[in-house]
């Protein structure tokens, strides 16, 4: 049954694009953020993502340590237990984070580590967290120095990783049972150099009171609502302030505000902080280490920026802000970033319902890789999306249905084909990250759509196969 589903697949895209070719048609999308630079006054938008998790934490290394790094942090991308208090120890060895299987590191892991010239490396969590086998692979390219963190439980864990900080004064505590928190603070802990101490709701976890036994601790944050650091645990803890709200979006907020004259409002990161998994810190823990080398605040979203933290962000940033996405748009849709960029010159948004009926198109370059331009448009019934992207390229040509090249930015993008359909590059589209096989004149944007198209090579053996028919798949 799977055969069959592949043979029809690759039947259908390979008449979508002898379609193309005979009369000319565009496509795929993906995308990014780089029409803010049409906009009259504007911060900029960017985007640090990969195919997956693991690939996005090598783009956020491949940006933020472009020259190397004697050390690396390695942490489970699948399970945040372990990883969430990784940070500070990043930070303090200017490392990045790179996030890993629990088996193994994939191969691109590796080029990146020789990359770097990594010579001392931290595995954080035990082996039910990443192998002995990730040790081993790390020895075998040279890495002289490879030290686990590890304890029994993730709050073990917390503890083996504060006890490689020095002078350590005020510390974090924050729930072990949930990501959203710690990632509010992780950057800003980081930064500031603060352990990040995981704790149960209602009782400090033994191994945390014998850490803390003989330290002089000034200051205590505890980060989110009594929910899950109780009352009573608050009042055990030495100047304990509580920086929480309703909501982790609110305790994000929290956080922002209190640390605002520590913040450094030129780069600002936005990344997933709630989905349907459990699982999505994985771009905001590999953020960061990015985030505290700059000093930088990390947002946390959902579908949308809370209208309180977009004040906030509007408040503190200016026109050379750098607002950058921590993963693909599947996890930060480039409409928030639109919205942000939108906002703070004073436009109307999408934000917390507002102004819903509108719909974004982008065009992009290589499976995403380079964004050509992106606009947001108000919806008109009576027009297809045709009629909206010819108002944002240079020229179409149209043939029968379909669209044979785009001229967009002074710059020609022609589809072309081998003589015997083995390959080529095109326009392809996809609607919400799946391919349409219509041709651009036969599409009606809905509210909400992300409609974009994407030009870039093909083969016939790409036909059919999955990486086809999505795109943007982070996570």
């Amino acid at each position: 049954m799977e055969g069959m589903k592949k043979i029809i697949g690759k039947i259908v895209m390979l008449l979508f694009v002898i379609g193309i070719a005979l009369s000319g048609f565009t496509g795929n999308v993906y995308a990014d953020s780089s029409s803010a630079g049409n906009m009259s006054t504007t911060a900029n938008e960017n985007r640090l993502w990969g195919e997956d998790r693991i690939e996005t934490s090598l783009k956020i290394s491949q940006e933020g340590w472009k020259y190397g790094a004697a050390t690396a942090v390695i942490a489970q991308g699948y399970g945040y237990a372990d990883a969430l208090c990784a940070a500070p120890l990043a930070k303090k060895y200017n490392a990045p984070i790179i996030l890993s299987r629990q088996d193994s590191l994939s191969d691109e892991t590796i080029k990146e580590l020789k990359r770097l010239k990594v010579d001392r490396a931290f595995v954080i969590g035990g082996t039910g967290s990443l192998s002995d086998n990730v040790e081993s692979q790390l020895k075998d390219i040279g890495v002289s120095a490879v030290k686990r963190l590890g304890g029994q439980d993730r709050y073990e864990t917390s503890v083996k990783i504060a006890e490689e900080l020095e002078n350590v004064s005020n510390i974090v505590v924050a729930s072990g049972n949930g990501y959203a928190d710690s990632l509010s603070i992780a950057s800003i802990a980081a930064k500031k150099g603060m352990p990040i101490l995981l704790s149960q709701s209602d009782v400090l976890p033994q191994v945390v009171k014998n850490y803390l036994k003989n330290r002089n601790i000034e200051k205590t944050y505890i980060i989110g609502g009594t929910g899950v650091i109780s009352s009573n645990l608050e009042s055990s803890l030495t100047n304990a302030v509580r920086l929480g709200g309703a909501t982790r979006f609110d305790t994000n907020l929290a956080v922002l505000q209190n640390f605002k004259s520590d913040l450094n409002f030129s780069n600002v990161y936005v990344a997933r902080g709630n989905g349907p998994n459990g699982d999505e810190f994985a771009d905001a823990l590999s953020g960061s280490a990015l985030a505290a080398t700059e000093s930088a605040p990390v947002v946390l979203t959902d579908n949308t920026v809370a209208s309180k933290t977009a004040d906030f962000l509007k408040e503190n940033m200016s026109d050379k802000t750098i607002i950058t996405a921590l993963g693909g748009t599947a996890v930060v849709p480039a409409v928030i970033l639109d919205d942000l960029v939108r906002y703070f010159n004073g436009e109307s948004t999408n934000n917390d319902g507002e102004n819903k009926e509108t719909f974004t198109l982008e065009l992009t370059e290589n499976n995403g890789a380079t964004l050509l331009k992106k606009q947001i448009f108000k919806i008109d019934t009576s027009k297809i999306a045709l009629d909206y992207l010819e108002t944002m390229v240079d020229n179409i040509d149209a043939g029968s249905g379909y669209i044979n090249s785009i001229s967009v930015n002074g710059q020609s993008y022609l589809n072309e084909s081998a003589p015997d359909w083995s390959h080529g590059t095109s326009w392809f589209i996809y609607i919400n990250e799946e391919f349409a096989s219509e041709g651009i004149q036969s599409i009606k944007p809905k509210a909400k759509d992300i409609i974009k198209l994407d030009y870039h090579d093909w083969t016939y053996e790409d036909m059919g196969n999955s990486d086809m028919n999505t795109v943007d798949k982070n996570q």
